[in-house]
């Protein structure tokens, strides 16, 4: 029924305060499961290097004559392999009106601005840190870049038809060739997790993406388990985090950063950061009526040694 005739409502009225409330909601998408997990260090120039070396297999023909000569065993050289820092920034300007102003929900445009760079930064590190980025050294317009998590692992993988792995060659890691996908099943990530342990490391975490996250909840074998608290509502789990294996427990981890496609089988103590520059905010030349700004780092990702690790990848 419509109001009265000559009923005067909010829709003509002029002098009417508005409300604004003193809240900002933001959705924290910036959780960062592998570079949270993976230690630090420091860095001392733009290509960071160090060595790997094998204990070898076992040998059950060492048997040996009474009284014989030793004869030295060939001594292989250790490997040595390097990756590149990369430098992260995230810009913004604030206009000094804008920051003079009173505002909702912030005191400061500034500091304001400042925690979401920081926060954006830090999701761009874990995603180039646990996706399949090759290293790249400087050149004219060429930026130089980090291999990430994928484009080291060559040792312990499962790929799917026409997959490749990279691994690092003369002086870079090659990101990996993806093959054609399948469907993701607990036998694939058994074979590797056992490849990675047979070849002496201990993994801990396995890495995915929401989709395999799901699909690794619906493994045959992990049944729907249900739980009735005394004197509470039953409770249906429909998920698996923590994963015991023949050779070890995992922490079955979901991330957004991942490209999708992979499950990573991963030992946290053989990978760090290592910075050449840990974040900063820089305040820029100021050229108008407004205030510039940058958070930067620098840093690459250290493969202590991936034949520790492992990866199904090509997974649908």
């Amino acid at each position: 029924m419509a109001a009265p005739v000559n009923t005067f409502i909010t829709n003509n009225a002029v002098g009417n305060r508005e409300s604004l409330h003193n809240i900002i909601t933001i959705l924290n998408k910036d959780e960062t499961p592998f570079i949270s997990t993976i230690g630090s260090g420091d860095a001392d120039a733009t290509y960071e290097e160090w060595q790997l070396d094998t204990l070898g297999n076992a040998d059950t023909n060492n048997s040996n004559l009474e009284g014989d000569d030793t004869t030295a065993d060939a001594i292989a050289p250790t490997l040595r392999v390097g990756n590149r820092t990369q430098i992260l920034k995230k810009p913004f300007t604030i206009s000094t009106t804008q920051e003079a102003v009173k505002k909702a929900g912030r005191d400061s445009e500034i500091s304001y601005q400042t925690a979401l760079a920081g926060r954006r930064v830090k999701m761009d590190l874990e995603a180039i840190a646990c996706q399949n980025q090759a290293s790249v050294a400087q050149s004219g317009a060429v930026t130089r870049k980090m291999g990430g998590f994928e484009s080291w692992i060559t040792t312990n993988v499962s790929r799917g038809t026409g997959g490749a792995s990279g691994g690092f060659t003369a002086g870079n890691t090659v990101a990996p060739t993806d093959g054609t996908q399948r469907a993701s099943t607990e036998a694939l990530l058994k074979t590797v997790i056992r490849a990675a342990w047979t070849a002496g490391g201990k993994p801990t975490i396995l890495l995915m993406g929401a989709n395999q996250k799901q699909a690794f909840s619906a493994f045959t074998g992990i049944a729907t388990q249900y739980q009735e608290p005394k004197g509470k509502a039953a409770t249906v789990i429909g998920a698996v985090d923590r994963y015991v294996s023949d050779f070890g427990t995992f922490n079955a981890m979901a991330s957004r950063f991942v490209r999708g496609r992979e499950i990573g089988v991963i030992d946290p103590s053989l990978w760090r950061l290592l910075w050449l520059r840990k974040w900063k905010k820089v305040e820029l030349a100021q050229t108008g009526d407004a205030r510039k700004f940058h958070i930067i780092g620098e840093v690459t990702l250290e493969s202590r040694n991936e034949a520790g690790n492992g990866i199904v990848a090509d997974l649908t």
